[in-house]
Protein backbone atom coordinates (compact mmCIF):
# COMPACT_ATOMS: atom_id res chain seq x y z
CA UNK A 1 0.00 0.00 0.00
CA UNK A 2 1.21 3.51 -1.26
CA UNK A 3 2.57 5.67 2.11
CA UNK A 4 -0.06 8.58 1.17
CA UNK A 5 -2.87 5.86 0.55
CA UNK A 6 -2.42 4.82 3.96
CA UNK A 7 -2.01 8.52 5.98
CA UNK A 8 -5.52 9.09 4.24
CA UNK A 9 -7.08 5.96 5.10
CA UNK A 10 -5.92 6.53 8.78
CA UNK A 11 -7.06 9.97 9.08
CA UNK A 12 -10.44 9.12 7.43
CA UNK A 13 -11.13 6.37 10.25
CA UNK A 14 -11.50 9.05 13.09
CA UNK A 15 -13.98 11.10 10.87
CA UNK A 16 -16.06 7.94 10.02
CA UNK A 17 -16.10 6.79 13.47
CA UNK A 18 -17.30 10.21 14.77
CA UNK A 19 -20.26 9.27 12.42
CA UNK A 20 -21.75 6.13 14.05
CA UNK A 21 -19.91 3.76 11.44
CA UNK A 22 -18.26 0.41 12.30
CA UNK A 23 -14.80 0.59 10.97
CA UNK A 24 -13.23 -2.25 8.47
CA UNK A 25 -10.07 -2.60 7.03
CA UNK A 26 -7.29 -1.78 9.73
CA UNK A 27 -5.40 -5.08 9.32
CA UNK A 28 -4.08 -4.09 5.94
CA UNK A 29 -3.32 -0.50 7.22
CA UNK A 30 -0.36 -2.69 9.18
CA UNK A 31 1.60 -3.61 5.93
CA UNK A 32 3.08 -0.24 5.34
CA UNK A 33 6.39 -0.21 7.19
CA UNK A 34 6.65 4.00 6.03
CA UNK A 35 3.67 5.18 8.58
CA UNK A 36 2.10 3.21 11.19
CA UNK A 37 5.50 0.84 12.00
CA UNK A 38 8.06 4.40 12.63
CA UNK A 39 5.51 6.37 14.38
CA UNK A 40 5.20 3.27 15.96
CA UNK A 41 9.15 3.06 16.91
CA UNK A 42 9.12 7.01 18.07
CA UNK A 43 6.36 6.54 20.46
CA UNK A 44 7.93 3.78 22.01
CA UNK A 45 11.67 4.93 21.90
CA UNK A 46 10.68 8.05 23.84
CA UNK A 47 9.79 5.87 26.36
CA UNK A 48 12.15 5.19 29.82
CA UNK A 49 11.14 1.99 29.80
CA UNK A 50 11.91 1.27 26.13
CA UNK A 51 14.73 -0.76 26.17
CA UNK A 52 13.92 -3.02 29.19
CA UNK A 53 13.82 -6.80 27.88
CA UNK A 54 10.65 -8.61 28.51
CA UNK A 55 11.18 -12.89 29.04
CA UNK A 56 13.55 -12.70 26.20
CA UNK A 57 16.67 -10.09 25.00
CA UNK A 58 14.57 -9.26 22.26
CA UNK A 59 14.37 -4.97 22.90
CA UNK A 60 13.71 -2.01 20.45
CA UNK A 61 17.70 -2.09 19.86
CA UNK A 62 18.47 -3.10 16.33
CA UNK A 63 15.02 -1.74 14.75
CA UNK A 64 15.69 -1.86 11.14
CA UNK A 65 13.33 -2.26 7.86
CA UNK A 66 14.36 -6.18 7.69
CA UNK A 67 13.02 -6.30 11.15
CA UNK A 68 9.97 -4.94 10.33
CA UNK A 69 8.98 -6.48 6.92
CA UNK A 70 9.97 -9.40 8.65
CA UNK A 71 6.34 -8.37 11.75
CA UNK A 72 4.59 -7.53 8.67
CA UNK A 73 5.10 -10.96 7.00
CA UNK A 74 4.56 -12.57 10.23
CA UNK A 75 1.31 -10.76 10.51
CA UNK A 76 0.00 -11.39 7.06
CA UNK A 77 0.51 -15.04 7.27
CA UNK A 78 -0.67 -15.32 10.90
CA UNK A 79 1.88 -16.88 11.88
CA UNK A 80 2.37 -14.13 14.66
CA UNK A 81 2.62 -15.35 18.08
CA UNK A 82 2.87 -12.86 21.37
CA UNK A 83 5.48 -13.79 24.14
CA UNK A 84 4.01 -14.22 27.79
CA UNK A 85 4.87 -10.74 29.45
CA UNK A 86 7.36 -11.02 32.03
CA UNK A 87 5.81 -10.16 35.51
CA UNK A 88 7.65 -7.83 37.89
CA UNK A 89 6.35 -6.23 40.65
CA UNK A 90 6.85 -2.03 41.62
CA UNK A 91 6.30 -0.71 45.20
CA UNK A 92 2.36 1.33 45.94
CA UNK A 93 2.44 3.90 48.16
CA UNK A 94 0.20 2.05 50.70
CA UNK A 95 3.22 -0.58 51.40
CA UNK A 96 1.53 -3.13 48.59
CA UNK A 97 2.90 -4.09 45.20
CA UNK A 98 1.90 -3.76 41.36
CA UNK A 99 2.13 -6.38 39.43
CA UNK A 100 3.86 -5.50 36.05
CA UNK A 101 3.80 -7.55 32.74
CA UNK A 102 6.64 -6.16 30.46
CA UNK A 103 6.46 -7.59 26.53
CA UNK A 104 9.13 -8.29 24.56
CA UNK A 105 10.57 -5.78 22.11
CA UNK A 106 8.90 -7.11 18.45
CA UNK A 107 5.33 -7.12 21.02
CA UNK A 108 5.57 -3.53 21.75
CA UNK A 109 5.81 -2.81 18.30
CA UNK A 110 2.80 -4.78 17.42
CA UNK A 111 0.96 -3.27 20.20
CA UNK A 112 2.00 0.53 19.70
CA UNK A 113 1.13 -0.12 16.05
CA UNK A 114 -2.56 -1.79 17.01
CA UNK A 115 -3.19 0.86 19.73
CA UNK A 116 -2.46 3.78 17.21
CA UNK A 117 -5.32 2.24 14.94
CA UNK A 118 -7.37 1.77 17.83
CA UNK A 119 -6.58 5.36 19.11
CA UNK A 120 -8.36 6.96 15.71
CA UNK A 121 -11.53 4.60 16.42
CA UNK A 122 -12.43 5.29 19.77
CA UNK A 123 -10.34 8.69 20.52
CA UNK A 124 -13.33 10.91 18.76
CA UNK A 125 -16.39 8.77 20.60
CA UNK A 126 -14.81 8.96 24.13
CA UNK A 127 -16.65 11.41 26.40
CA UNK A 128 -15.04 14.28 27.95
CA UNK A 129 -15.53 13.24 31.40
CA UNK A 130 -13.07 10.40 30.47
CA UNK A 131 -9.35 12.19 31.12
CA UNK A 132 -7.14 8.91 31.81
CA UNK A 133 -3.86 8.12 29.34
CA UNK A 134 -5.41 10.27 26.49
CA UNK A 135 -4.08 13.06 23.99
CA UNK A 136 -4.42 16.42 25.48
CA UNK A 137 -5.82 15.01 29.28
CA UNK A 138 -4.56 14.83 32.19
CA UNK A 139 -4.83 14.65 35.94
CA UNK A 140 -4.80 18.59 35.59
CA UNK A 141 -7.75 18.84 33.01
CA UNK A 142 -9.47 16.09 35.20
CA UNK A 143 -8.98 18.48 38.47
CA UNK A 144 -9.42 21.95 36.42
CA UNK A 145 -12.96 20.35 35.36
CA UNK A 146 -13.96 19.00 38.72
CA UNK A 147 -13.04 22.90 40.05
CA UNK A 148 -15.00 24.50 37.43
CA UNK A 149 -18.29 22.09 36.27
CA UNK A 150 -18.69 21.18 40.65
CA UNK A 151 -20.05 24.30 42.35
CA UNK A 152 -22.72 24.26 44.40
CA UNK A 153 -22.21 19.82 45.30
CA UNK A 154 -23.80 18.79 48.32
CA UNK A 155 -22.80 14.82 48.01
CA UNK A 156 -20.01 13.30 46.43
CA UNK A 157 -19.34 9.99 45.89
CA UNK A 158 -15.96 8.11 45.47
CA UNK A 159 -15.29 4.73 44.00
CA UNK A 160 -12.48 2.40 43.79
CA UNK A 161 -12.96 -0.71 41.65
CA UNK A 162 -11.60 -3.96 43.05
CA UNK A 163 -8.32 -4.57 40.94
CA UNK A 164 -9.68 -3.52 37.89
CA UNK A 165 -7.03 -4.24 35.50
CA UNK A 166 -6.80 -7.75 36.38
CA UNK A 167 -10.35 -8.60 36.45
CA UNK A 168 -11.26 -7.10 32.72
CA UNK A 169 -13.38 -9.80 31.22
CA UNK A 170 -11.84 -10.97 28.30
CA UNK A 171 -15.25 -12.25 26.67
CA UNK A 172 -16.89 -8.97 27.24
CA UNK A 173 -13.60 -6.74 26.06
CA UNK A 174 -13.99 -8.57 22.60
CA UNK A 175 -17.65 -8.24 22.13
CA UNK A 176 -17.25 -4.35 22.98
CA UNK A 177 -14.69 -4.15 20.31
CA UNK A 178 -16.88 -5.99 17.55
CA UNK A 179 -19.36 -3.43 18.15
CA UNK A 180 -17.05 -0.68 16.47
CA UNK A 181 -14.94 -2.90 14.83
CA UNK A 182 -15.34 -5.15 11.61
CA UNK A 183 -12.08 -6.39 11.06
CA UNK A 184 -11.90 -10.07 12.66
CA UNK A 185 -7.92 -9.88 12.19
CA UNK A 186 -7.92 -6.91 14.15
CA UNK A 187 -9.80 -8.57 17.00
CA UNK A 188 -8.21 -11.62 17.10
CA UNK A 189 -4.85 -10.14 17.19
CA UNK A 190 -6.08 -7.92 20.35
CA UNK A 191 -7.26 -11.73 21.87
CA UNK A 192 -3.95 -12.83 21.46
CA UNK A 193 -2.54 -10.43 23.27
CA UNK A 194 -5.00 -10.62 26.26
CA UNK A 195 -4.13 -14.82 26.44
CA UNK A 196 -0.24 -14.49 26.26
CA UNK A 197 -0.04 -15.02 29.78
CA UNK A 198 2.74 -14.15 32.13
CA UNK A 199 6.43 -15.83 32.91
CA UNK A 200 6.95 -15.55 36.80
CA UNK A 201 9.64 -17.35 38.37
CA UNK A 202 10.42 -19.44 34.81
CA UNK A 203 6.83 -20.24 35.07
CA UNK A 204 4.02 -19.83 32.11
CA UNK A 205 0.41 -18.99 34.04
CA UNK A 206 -2.34 -18.30 31.87
CA UNK A 207 -4.15 -15.30 31.82
CA UNK A 208 -8.21 -15.78 31.57
CA UNK A 209 -8.72 -12.02 32.38
CA UNK A 210 -7.13 -8.59 33.01
CA UNK A 211 -4.81 -6.55 30.73
CA UNK A 212 -1.39 -6.82 31.92
CA UNK A 213 -0.21 -3.17 33.53
CA UNK A 214 2.87 -2.28 31.73
CA UNK A 215 1.89 -3.60 28.18
CA UNK A 216 1.55 0.02 25.87
CA UNK A 217 -1.89 -0.55 24.40
CA UNK A 218 -3.15 -1.75 27.96
CA UNK A 219 -4.49 1.83 29.18
CA UNK A 220 -6.78 2.49 26.07
CA UNK A 221 -7.76 -1.01 26.52
CA UNK A 222 -8.56 0.10 29.64
CA UNK A 223 -10.28 3.18 28.19
CA UNK A 224 -12.54 1.18 25.71
CA UNK A 225 -13.96 -0.82 28.49
CA UNK A 226 -14.58 1.91 30.77
CA UNK A 227 -16.68 3.73 27.59
CA UNK A 228 -19.51 1.78 28.83
CA UNK A 229 -19.61 3.60 32.21
CA UNK A 230 -19.13 6.64 30.56
CA UNK A 231 -22.52 6.34 28.46
CA UNK A 232 -24.05 4.82 31.14
CA UNK A 233 -23.32 7.94 33.64
CA UNK A 234 -24.06 10.52 30.99
CA UNK A 235 -27.53 8.77 30.29
CA UNK A 236 -27.91 8.85 34.17
CA UNK A 237 -27.20 12.54 34.59
CA UNK A 238 -29.75 13.23 31.62
CA UNK A 239 -32.60 11.49 33.68
CA UNK A 240 -31.42 12.44 36.92
CA UNK A 241 -30.82 16.40 36.28
CA UNK A 242 -34.09 18.96 36.63
CA UNK A 243 -34.01 22.56 36.38
CA UNK A 244 -31.58 24.84 35.25
CA UNK A 245 -31.57 26.46 39.19
CA UNK A 246 -32.80 26.48 42.63
CA UNK A 247 -36.17 28.58 43.52
CA UNK A 248 -35.24 31.24 45.24
CA UNK A 249 -35.48 31.09 49.70
CA UNK A 250 -38.54 32.55 51.29
CA UNK A 251 -36.57 34.63 53.48
CA UNK A 252 -34.23 35.74 50.80
CA UNK A 253 -37.40 36.59 48.35
CA UNK A 254 -38.81 38.47 51.50
CA UNK A 255 -36.09 40.67 51.69
CA UNK A 256 -35.70 40.75 48.05
CA UNK A 257 -38.85 42.40 48.34
CA UNK A 258 -38.59 44.96 50.75
CA UNK A 259 -35.25 46.18 49.46
CA UNK A 260 -37.48 46.54 46.03
CA UNK A 261 -40.43 48.74 48.27
CA UNK A 262 -37.44 50.89 49.51
CA UNK A 263 -36.03 51.59 46.02
CA UNK A 264 -39.30 52.40 44.96
CA UNK A 265 -39.55 55.34 47.72
CA UNK A 266 -36.25 56.64 47.07
CA UNK A 267 -36.89 56.72 43.35
CA UNK A 268 -40.10 58.86 44.34
CA UNK A 269 -38.30 61.10 46.84
CA UNK A 270 -35.49 62.23 44.36
CA UNK A 271 -38.62 62.94 41.50
CA UNK A 272 -40.35 64.98 43.94
CA UNK A 273 -43.44 62.73 44.05
CA UNK A 274 -45.18 61.94 47.29
CA UNK A 275 -44.16 58.96 49.12
CA UNK A 276 -45.71 56.95 52.19
CA UNK A 277 -44.99 57.41 54.87
CA UNK A 278 -43.78 60.54 54.85
CA UNK A 279 -42.23 60.63 58.17
CA UNK A 280 -39.28 58.25 56.43
CA UNK A 281 -36.54 60.76 55.01
CA UNK A 282 -33.91 60.01 52.12
CA UNK A 283 -30.72 59.43 54.46
CA UNK A 284 -33.30 56.75 56.62
CA UNK A 285 -34.53 55.02 53.67
CA UNK A 286 -30.59 54.55 51.98
CA UNK A 287 -29.94 53.22 55.69
CA UNK A 288 -33.08 50.80 55.16
CA UNK A 289 -31.59 49.51 51.79
CA UNK A 290 -28.20 49.02 53.18
CA UNK A 291 -29.37 47.34 55.88
CA UNK A 292 -31.38 45.19 54.19
CA UNK A 293 -28.66 44.27 51.22
CA UNK A 294 -26.34 43.12 54.21
CA UNK A 295 -29.10 40.66 55.75
CA UNK A 296 -29.53 39.44 51.92
CA UNK A 297 -26.18 38.53 52.04
CA UNK A 298 -26.21 36.57 54.88
CA UNK A 299 -28.65 33.94 53.97
CA UNK A 300 -28.59 31.94 50.54
CA UNK A 301 -30.07 32.76 47.65
CA UNK A 302 -31.44 29.55 46.52
CA UNK A 303 -33.77 26.99 48.38
CA UNK A 304 -31.73 23.74 49.69
CA UNK A 305 -34.81 21.74 49.58
CA UNK A 306 -36.37 22.77 46.21
CA UNK A 307 -37.15 19.23 45.14
CA UNK A 308 -37.51 20.72 41.67
CA UNK A 309 -33.75 20.96 40.98
CA UNK A 310 -31.28 18.18 41.16
CA UNK A 311 -27.97 17.88 39.15
CA UNK A 312 -25.01 15.05 38.76
CA UNK A 313 -21.82 15.98 38.12
CA UNK A 314 -19.38 12.43 36.98
CA UNK A 315 -16.24 12.61 36.14
CA UNK A 316 -13.20 9.59 35.38
CA UNK A 317 -9.22 9.13 35.02
CA UNK A 318 -8.56 5.60 34.13
CA UNK A 319 -10.02 3.52 36.82
CA UNK A 320 -10.51 6.24 39.66
CA UNK A 321 -13.72 8.05 39.11
CA UNK A 322 -16.32 10.46 41.63
CA UNK A 323 -20.01 11.44 41.55
CA UNK A 324 -21.21 15.01 42.17
CA UNK A 325 -25.00 15.13 43.51
CA UNK A 326 -27.07 18.12 43.97
CA UNK A 327 -29.97 16.25 45.82
CA UNK A 328 -30.71 14.18 49.00
CA UNK A 329 -28.49 11.88 50.65
CA UNK A 330 -30.92 9.05 49.20
CA UNK A 331 -30.46 10.14 45.45
CA UNK A 332 -26.45 9.26 46.14
CA UNK A 333 -27.16 5.96 48.05
CA UNK A 334 -30.13 5.34 44.56
CA UNK A 335 -26.82 6.50 41.94
CA UNK A 336 -24.28 4.42 43.96
CA UNK A 337 -26.58 1.61 44.15
CA UNK A 338 -27.22 1.87 39.82
CA UNK A 339 -23.35 1.74 39.29
CA UNK A 340 -22.82 -0.97 41.28
CA UNK A 341 -25.22 -3.01 39.84
CA UNK A 342 -24.20 -1.57 36.34
CA UNK A 343 -20.43 -2.39 36.87
CA UNK A 344 -21.54 -6.32 38.35
CA UNK A 345 -23.31 -7.01 35.31
CA UNK A 346 -22.04 -5.33 32.12
CA UNK A 347 -19.03 -5.34 32.92
CA UNK A 348 -18.03 -7.81 35.73
CA UNK A 349 -16.62 -5.48 37.80
CA UNK A 350 -17.35 -5.09 41.97
CA UNK A 351 -16.19 -2.35 43.41
CA UNK A 352 -13.67 -2.51 46.57
CA UNK A 353 -16.48 -1.79 49.44
CA UNK A 354 -13.63 -0.33 52.01
CA UNK A 355 -12.82 2.05 49.42
CA UNK A 356 -16.20 3.48 48.27
CA UNK A 357 -18.43 5.58 50.29
CA UNK A 358 -20.32 8.82 50.28
CA UNK A 359 -19.09 11.83 51.73
CA UNK A 360 -20.89 15.42 52.03
CA UNK A 361 -19.38 17.88 49.97
CA UNK A 362 -18.17 20.09 53.04
CA UNK A 363 -16.15 17.25 54.49
CA UNK A 364 -14.30 16.63 51.34
CA UNK A 365 -12.96 13.49 49.41
CA UNK A 366 -9.39 12.35 48.39
CA UNK A 367 -8.93 12.27 44.38
CA UNK A 368 -5.81 12.00 42.61
CA UNK A 369 -3.83 13.48 45.33
CA UNK A 370 -6.04 16.43 46.46
CA UNK A 371 -8.87 16.96 48.83
CA UNK A 372 -11.81 17.77 47.49
CA UNK A 373 -14.68 19.85 49.08
CA UNK A 374 -17.01 23.03 48.68
CA UNK A 375 -17.10 25.83 50.86
CA UNK A 376 -20.19 27.53 51.57
CA UNK A 377 -19.55 31.05 53.06
CA UNK A 378 -22.85 33.11 52.48
CA UNK A 379 -21.57 36.46 53.40
CA UNK A 380 -17.90 36.97 51.48
CA UNK A 381 -17.81 39.62 49.59
CA UNK A 382 -16.20 41.11 46.84
CA UNK A 383 -15.84 44.31 44.76
CA UNK A 384 -16.70 45.11 41.26
CA UNK A 385 -17.58 47.87 39.37
CA UNK A 386 -21.46 48.41 37.88
CA UNK A 387 -21.83 51.00 35.22
CA UNK A 388 -18.93 52.64 36.64
CA UNK A 389 -20.01 52.53 40.67
CA UNK A 390 -17.88 50.13 42.77
CA UNK A 391 -20.11 47.62 44.80
CA UNK A 392 -20.35 44.71 46.58
CA UNK A 393 -21.05 41.62 45.41
CA UNK A 394 -21.14 38.19 47.15
CA UNK A 395 -18.75 35.33 45.88
CA UNK A 396 -20.37 31.98 44.19
CA UNK A 397 -20.68 29.75 47.07
CA UNK A 398 -20.71 26.46 47.35
CA UNK A 399 -17.78 26.35 45.05
CA UNK A 400 -14.79 23.63 44.73
CA UNK A 401 -11.41 23.99 46.32
CA UNK A 402 -8.67 21.53 46.37
CA UNK A 403 -6.40 20.86 49.20
CA UNK A 404 -3.27 18.93 49.24
CA UNK A 405 -3.72 16.69 52.52
CA UNK A 406 -2.07 17.55 55.32
CA UNK A 407 -0.33 14.10 55.56
CA UNK A 408 1.61 14.45 52.46
CA UNK A 409 2.67 18.19 53.17
CA UNK A 410 4.02 16.60 56.28
CA UNK A 411 5.62 13.89 54.58
CA UNK A 412 7.07 16.17 51.82
CA UNK A 413 8.77 18.13 54.61
CA UNK A 414 10.18 15.49 56.68
CA UNK A 415 11.60 13.44 53.64
CA UNK A 416 13.50 16.93 51.87
CA UNK A 417 14.36 17.95 55.61
CA UNK A 418 12.23 21.27 55.25
CA UNK A 419 10.81 20.67 58.69
CA UNK A 420 7.88 19.35 61.16
CA UNK A 421 4.49 20.43 59.36
CA UNK A 422 1.19 19.81 61.63
CA UNK A 423 -1.91 21.87 61.02
CA UNK A 424 -1.21 24.56 63.74
CA UNK A 425 2.38 24.77 63.64
CA UNK A 426 5.27 24.37 61.19
CA UNK A 427 8.38 23.90 62.50
CA UNK A 428 11.14 24.24 60.07
CA UNK A 429 14.50 23.31 59.96
CA UNK A 430 17.66 25.61 59.12
CA UNK A 431 19.56 25.68 55.70
CA UNK A 432 23.20 27.39 56.71
CA UNK A 433 24.74 26.96 53.64
CA UNK A 434 22.43 29.20 51.64
CA UNK A 435 22.44 32.10 54.16
CA UNK A 436 24.84 33.58 51.84
CA UNK A 437 23.17 33.72 48.71
CA UNK A 438 20.37 35.61 47.05
CA UNK A 439 17.03 35.26 46.72
CA UNK A 440 16.84 34.24 43.43
CA UNK A 441 19.15 31.37 43.78
CA UNK A 442 17.34 30.90 47.27
CA UNK A 443 13.94 30.05 45.50
CA UNK A 444 16.03 28.30 42.43
CA UNK A 445 16.99 25.46 44.85
CA UNK A 446 13.73 25.06 46.58
CA UNK A 447 11.81 24.97 43.16
CA UNK A 448 14.45 22.32 41.84
CA UNK A 449 13.68 20.62 45.06
CA UNK A 450 10.01 20.66 44.48
CA UNK A 451 10.07 19.43 40.78
CA UNK A 452 12.33 16.24 41.44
Amino acid sequence: MRTDTTIRAVEAIAKASSQGRRINGLYRLTGNPEVLWKQAYANLYANKGAITRGVTQNTLDGFSEERVNHLIRTLNAKEYRFTPVRRTYIPKKNGKMRPLGIPTGDDKLVQEVVRILLEQVYEPIFSENSHGFRPGKSCHTTLTRVQRNWTGMKWIIEFDIKGFFDNIDHQKMLAILERKIDDKRIIALVKMMLKAGYMEGWKWNPTYSGTPQGGVISPLLANIYLHELDMFMENEIASFSKGKRRAESFEYRKLRHQQELIRRKIHRRKEGLRVLPTTQHLPELYLEEKRIGAEMRKIPLGDPFDTNYRKMQYVRYADDFIVGIIGSKQDAVEALHKVREFLKKELSLELAEDKTCIRHAESGVLFLGYEIKTYRNWNRLRKITVNGTRTLMRTISGGLQLHVPPTRLAKFCTEHGYGTYCANDIKGHTRPILLQRSDAEIILTYNAEMRA
